[in-house]
């Protein structure tokens, strides 16, 4: 029955093959033709920038396993700062010809396909032109290798460069194998280089030459790669990114810091390290072996200047020197003779070891001080009673120390790791087990042994911001970049002051940005404040105990953004059931084109648990986010550590995150999928105003006169909003 009902459909409509940065579509295709006949296998994107042009090379491989000889035509839509004269498309090394059509004809081309394919998500690209070409023949049981190149302008907007590479023209399918490489190149020094949609990798070749990858299975076409970069001009560079869709209702606004590439190390600051490290029986075997190493990696990464202290720990507490010394030749030799001969064996006396670390210094001077603990177990020597560990720490008034917490496995105290870090403004991080410890501990250390400014603190000029996240900003690193989020009230220029401690200096960099009047295009920007916003909340409530403000002002944010969290958790129930609905009316071939696309990324979000448990969209995931707090004696297991673990991905994220399949964040608002509509959130009535049969001329017609509208009707029929004071509905007549 089922390929019955796709053999109807592919008669009656055009079929489209979805690929990643284009469109093939079969204009027509032979019977018992079906969709999932076709794979798409590979997208390989190579970019090359240089000052402000970009020259873009897709590669895009799909196969045709099915039996069938094929006819197509491939649409691209080009960028608006794209220079149609470079264009060119390769079909298996042979240039092939194509036209480029302008706007007006695009248009007409683009709405012939959204009626015919019943398929919204081109009319995001309505405006733009299009390249149209030729393929044939796409041969049966073979791949077919697609080489487009273009170049195009980089914008340039208050002070940073803005390049997209347009994922979503597949009409936000999945891709199979995605790669992508970016070299930017500069005759001046590169600065703050920040993709706010997907996790790039960033190698800095040298203060000009930036190579930028990032690869992907099953990618979801949802989004576009968006990628910003600047020049730099300070010491510690910073932009400002504002969200302000609406001038009645204030701004978002995101601020990103990053110390140049050329800055010195820190300006030869001597800083202070103590080690703690737990060799309690527990530690036997690759644990120790693991911690040996990465203890080995931090001592011979000392400077000569440094001075540094090892405590080891079980149930009683024995140091290296016994106080804190130069980490000179000799000394260095004899600590990884003390560091070789560390062994497990006893219990874990947690309290007296940070104690004893705490009393090495009496006072704040002019040295960055900073903890490294690690541990595997629970206090189960001394002091066991979390909550006294807590205030023995706090009792010693040394919060000019910094603790970076290693829980090992899943036998640790959550709350009593992130609560010690936090009230140090350093650090807790989580090693799963089977996960190497001495990468973690590397990767931290490397970090902190380059600080670029201390006690860091930021004056935002005449400019009224509330809500900003982080409240204590974090010490600023070498190669490490800052972001701070919040509300602004009133929109202007302003003279932002980033202050701190270079050593003993008082250092004070100035930035004049601009808070916009009105900005629509920075969409990432409100959905990471209130990311930020809900994990800083949580942490409230986690450490101090609940009250009804505080669960209040969560539940408002979690519905108004889709965000999961313990007073919102029945959003994970609703989704369940409305994507068990979309994939019966797939089943029952009545699914529409943008309902189907529900339903895709529902499997790539599958895949991607398979790979990483803790991935967005998850059963861990939301199991995490919808797991009320425990109390402090209770907070350790498996569920603990990864409920820490997804929570601070959360709190430290500067990516643009949607956890829910049925919710999308568009241009400031927010709709949810109820019953088969997409209905906006907040509307205080549901009989609408206006009705438009969804492509209707009357609905062209429309669309036409509000184009701003392109990306909201892209999610397709059967939709409720508000426009301009009225309600309408996109009502589906077939």
């Amino acid at each position: 029955m089922r390929t019955v009902i796709y053999s109807f459909l592919m008669q009656c409509f055009v079929f489209t093959l979805l690929i990643a940065q284009g469109r093939l579509i079969i204009p027509q295709p032979p019977e018992r033709f079906e969709q999932k006949q076709i794979d798409l296998s590979k997208l390989t994107a190579t970019v090359q920038i240089k000052e402000s042009i970009a020259s873009v090379t897709l590669e895009q491989t799909f196969a045709n396993p099915s039996p069938f000889r094929l006819e197509g035509e491939y649409l691209f839509a080009i960028p608006d700062e794209a220079n149609i004269n470079k264009f060119y498309l390769y079909i298996d090394g042979k240039k092939t010809e194509g036209q480029v059509l302008d706007s007006r004809e695009a248009h007409k081309i683009y709405t012939d396909i959204v009626r015919s394919m019943r398929d919204p998500a081109l009319l995001e690209f309505a405006g733009y032109g299009l390249f149209k070409a030729r393929i044939f023949p796409i041969e049966p049981k073979s791949e077919r290798v697609i080489e487009l190149s273009y170049d195009q302008i980089v914008r340039f907007d208050a002070g940073m460069y803005r390049f997209s590479l347009p994922l979503r023209q597949s009409g936000q399918g999945n891709i199979g194998q995605f790669h992508l490489t970016i070299d930017v190149q500069s005759d001046k020094e590169l600065a703050n280089i920040y993709s706010p949609s997907h996790q790039i990798n960033i190698e800095r070749v040298n203060g000009k030459k930036v190579k930028i990858t990032f690869e992907k299975n099953n990618l979801p076409g949802d989004k576009d790669l968006i990628l910003y970069y600047a020049l730099a001009e300070k010491e510690i560079n910073a932009n400002l990114f504002s969200f302000r869709p609406r001038t009645d209702r204030d701004g978002y606004f995101l601020f990103y810091a990053e110390p140049g590439y050329n800055v010195q190390q820190a300006r030869n600051i001597a800083r202070d390290f103590i080690f703690v490290i737990d060799v309690s029986g527990s530690m036997q075997g690759e644990k120790m072996e693991q911690a040996r190493d990465a203890l080995r990696f931090c001592v011979n990464t000392l400077d000569k200047n440094d001075r540094y202290e090892i405590i080891s720990f079980h149930s009683s507490i024995s140091s290296f020197q016994g106080q804190l010394q130069n980490a000179h030749s000799d000394a260095i030799a004899n600590a990884l003779y003390f560091i070789s001969n560390l062994r497990a064996n006893g219990g874990t006396n947690i309290n007296e070891a940070l104690l004893t670390a705490l009393k090495l210094k009496d006072r704040a001077d002019d040295r960055p001080t900073s903890i490294v603990f690690l541990t595997d177990g629970l206090p189960t020597e001394g002091e066991q009673n979390i909550n006294a560990i807590l205030q023995n720490i706090k009792n010693t008034k040394k919060d000019f120390m910094r603790i970076f917490s290693f829980g090992v496995g899943y036998d640790v105290n959550t709350f009593l790791l992130d609560k010690i870090s936090a009230d140090s403004h350093g650090s807790a991080t989580y090693v799963k087990p089977g996960e190497n410890i001495e990468r973690e501990v590397s990767a931290l250390f490397s970090k902190i042994s380059s600080p670029v400014l201390t006690d860091p603190e930021i004056d935002f000029g005449g400019v009224q911001v509330y809500d900003v996240y982080p409240q204590k900003l974090p010490d600023i690193f070498k190669g490490q970049s800052v972001t701070v989020v919040g509300r602004y009230r009133g929109p202007g220029q302003a003279t932002i002051r980033l202050k701190g401690k270079q050593g003993g200096r008082e250092r004070v960099f100035t930035y004049n940005l601009e808070f916009q009047r009105r900005e629509s295009e920075n969409t990432f920007v409100d959905n990471i404040w209130a990311n930020r916003k809900i994990a800083h909340l949580l942490t409230q409530i986690r450490f101090n105990g609940e009250n009804e403000e505080l669960v209040a002002s969560i539940k408002a944010l979690g519905e108004e953004y889709g965000i999961v969290t313990p007073y919102t958790s029945y959003l994970v129930t609703e989704e369940r059931q409305e994507l068990a609905n979309v994939e019966q009316r797939v089943l029952d071939g009545v699914a529409p084109s943008a309902t189907q696309r529900m339903q895709t990324l529902s499997l790539v979000r599958e895949m991607a648990s398979e790979q990483d448990e803790e991935s967005l969209g998850s059963a861990v995931f939301f199991d995490a986010m919808s797991k009320q707090a425990a109390a402090p004696a209770a907070s350790s297991g498996r569920g603990a550590v990864l409920s820490s673990r997804i929570q601070k991905k959360l709190a430290g994220s500067d990516k643009d995150m949607q956890m829910l399949i049925t919710m999308k964040r568009i241009a400031g608002r927010t709709f949810y999928f109820r019953d088969g509509v997409w209905i906006e959130h907040g509307l205080q009535k549901d009989k609408p105003d206006v009705e438009l049969y969804y492509l209707s001329q009357e609905y062209f017609d429309w669309f036409s006169k509000n184009p701003e509208l392109k990306e909201i009707l892209a999610i397709g029929e059967n939709m409720l909003f508000q426009w301009k004071g009225k309600i309408y509905r996109i009502a589906d007549k077939r």
